[in-house]
C-alpha cells in the first residue's frame, strides 16, 4: 500500500493505542523491578533485561528476514505504514541498525550478569528507578513527536 493511500488519522490513532500498551508493558516491568530491587535479587533484574533483549532481538531478526512484522494488530499495521513511509531500503537499514544496537546491549548485560558478583555487590534500589523513568519519559516524549509529526 503506498503512503498516499494510508488514512494519517487512522495510523495516528493505531500510534497512540500502541503507545498506551507500550506505557502498559512498561508500567509492568517497572513493578517487576522495583519489587525485585527492593527484595535484593539484582541478579534476576539484570536477568529479566537480558531475556527481554533477546526476545527483542529475535522478532526484530525475524521481521528483518522475512519482512513480516511481529505482534499486535495495532502493531502491524503500525509497522506497514513505517515501512511504506520509509521505503524499503531505509526501513531495512533501521532495521539493521536497530538489531546491532539490540545485540550490543544485549552482550553488555550477558557480561553483566556473569561477570559482577550480586550476592557480595550492595546496591541500592532507589538507584534503579531513575535510570528507567528517565527511558520511560523519553519513549513516551519521542512517540509523541513521531505521532504529533505524522
Amino acid at each position: 500500500m503506498d503512503e498516499a493511500q494510508w488514512d494519517v488519522q487512522e495510523v495516528k490513532h493505531l500510534k497512540k493505542i500502541q503507545l498506551v500498551q507500550g506505557n502498559l508493558a512498561m508500567l509492568l516491568l517497572f513493578l517487576l523491578l522495583v519489587y525485585f530491587a527492593d527484595s535484593g535479587r539484582h541478579s534476576i533484574i539484570i536477568g529479566i533485561f537480558f531475556v527481554l533483549m533477546w526476545i527483542v532481538l529475535a522478532i526484530t531478526l525475524y521481521t528483518l528476514k522475512t519482512g513480516r512484522p511481529v505482534g499486535t494488530k495495532t502493531s502491524k499495521r503500525v509497522q506497514e505504514f513505517d515501512k511504506d513511509r520509509l521505503g524499503e531500503k531505509r526501513w531495512r537499514r533501521n532495521r539493521i541498525i536497530e538489531a546491532a544496537g539490540i545485540s550490543i546491549v544485549g552482550v553488555g548485560i550477558a557480561i553483566l550478569l556473569f561477570v559482577v558478583d550480586f550476592s557480595s555487590a550492595r546496591l541500592d534500589s532507589p538507584s534503579y528507578h531513575f535510570p528507567f523513568i528517565g527511558a520511560w519519559v523519553g519513549y513516551n516524549i519521542g512517540e509523541i513527536i513521531r505521532i504529533s509529526s505524522l
